[in-house]
């Protein structure tokens, strides 16, 4: 962990076994880890968010770099300051990936893992430092991924959905309190219900199964087809 944090190196190794298609999503991923912590998100790094997700937005994220950077300037909280020279690297290496001239720094991405975990001290969490560190290196525990666009893509959407049944499913209500796997276990199951095109009914269902006979909780339809919905929006 010091290692990362300390040498820019190690953050070029990190960020250039990540697939240059998802490198947009695997740095969004990683900003989106303190989305919980912040007291509110900024907008700048929700639009930022929204531009991610969509590839043909990318090149709107050197807008969106100012946009922060706005934000960066005014700010005067040292620890906030580390959180969003993390989101205008992120911002930097979206726009980069879009292709189009005056990139930024080609190096900008090698700084998104230390910042990040320098960003994830000033945080009392005993699990986020972890959660911050698997999201780093995603790319280098499942390295046959790097070969194949579609599994690299498949990896990033397995996330998501691993991040929405933590953060919006929840149905035992343990996200603040308990290790971050509670519910890894279930996202093989819905990933591979998104993956063969099932509807939000069918996805919605299986929540319902596995809240009621699962996990013996009350539950009803309507509130697992928002999360449905969210699952199916990946």
């Amino acid at each position: 962990m010091d290692k990362i944090k300390a040498d820019v190196n190690i953050g070029q190794q990190i960020f250039d076994n990540v697939p240059s298609i998802v490198q947009p999503n695997w740095a969004g991923l990683i900003l989106s880890r303190f989305d919980r912590h912040l007291e509110k998100v900024p907008i700048e790094i929700i639009e930022l968010y929204e531009i991610i997700d969509d590839s043909e937005k990318w090149k709107d994220a050197h807008k969106q770099f100012g946009a922060i950077r706005n934000l960066t300037l005014k700010n005067k909280n040292a620890d906030f300051e580390i959180y969003l020279l993390l989101a205008e690297c992120v911002a930097k290496i979206t726009y980069n990936s879009s292709g189009l001239p005056a990139p930024f720094d080609f190096d900008s991405g090698f700084y998104i893992p230390s910042l990040a975990l320098k960003f994830s001290d000033t945080i009392s969490d005993e699990y986020l430092s972890e959660e911050v560190k698997a999201t780093i290196l995603i790319f280098n525990r499942n390295k046959g991924v790097k070969k194949s666009v579609q599994s690299a893509k498949d990896l990033i959407t397995y996330k998501k959905i691993d991040d929405i049944l933590w953060n919006d499913w929840d149905p035992i209500g343990i996200n603040d309190v308990a290790p971050r796997d509670e519910y890894s276990g279930y996202v093989i199951g819905l990933f591979k219900l998104k993956k063969e095109g099932a509807d939000r009914i069918k996805i919605g269902e299986r929540l319902l199964e596995l809240e009621t006979n699962s996990m013996g909780m009350p539950s009803n339809l309507d509130e697992c087809l928002i999360v449905a919905d969210k699952i199916l929006a990946v």
